[in-house]
């Protein structure tokens, strides 16, 4: 109990881009974060950034024994506490700590829950703007039938799709 009555004495700071954990590898401890910001990524993409002081870092590996599900990199020099394994245990048995594990969890759950209905909505536009796009590609197509000459099938053909672009440049 005594490394956790000095946990403070093992905050250090670190450098932007350093890796604090990376995707795949194996758990253990965990990494409070007093100040800065870290950006978390899956898969090469950035899907969050952490700057709240006090929140956890790597608690879903460390509480299931899994492999970390994201790459966490200092986004900003930030000040952390780095705890192993065994020091996160003795740790979340303090008083609040759990249950400020739990909030945590659930925050990140709502948030990943409100990115995937925002990415959901936005699929279902692009979709919707694909079957328009391929239905004005239809129309041109029917505009130019195998009687237009070389000259006319040009005009119309760049018409159309100088119409098309413009009706959804607005996605740029």
């Amino acid at each position: 109990m005594a490394q956790i009555d000095s946990i403070h004495s093992l905050a250090q700071t670190v450098k932007p881009g350093t890796m604090l954990f990376e995707e795949g590898t194996a758990g253990g401890g965990i990494v409070i974060l007093l100040s800065g910001r870290l950006d978390v990524m899956r898969e090469g993409s950035k899907v969050g950034t952490i700057d709240d002081p006090g929140s956890y870092v790597g608690e879903s590996a460390f509480v299931t024994g899994g492999r970390r599900t994201a790459t966490v990199v200092a986004a900003s020099s930030a000040t952390v506490i780095r705890l192993n394994a065994q020091q996160a245990a003795a740790f979340l048995t303090t008083k609040g700590a759990e249950a400020k594990l739990v909030r945590n969890v659930t925050d990140r759950l709502n948030e990943a829950s409100e990115n995937l209905v925002a990415q959901e909505r936005r699929i279902e536009i692009l979709e919707t703007e694909r079957q328009e796009m391929l239905e004005g590609m239809a129309d041109l197509l029917g505009q130019l039938g195998d009687d237009t000459d070389v000259a006319e099938f040009g005009v119309l053909a760049k018409r159309g799709l100088e119409k098309l672009f413009y009706r959804f440049k607005r996605g740029e």
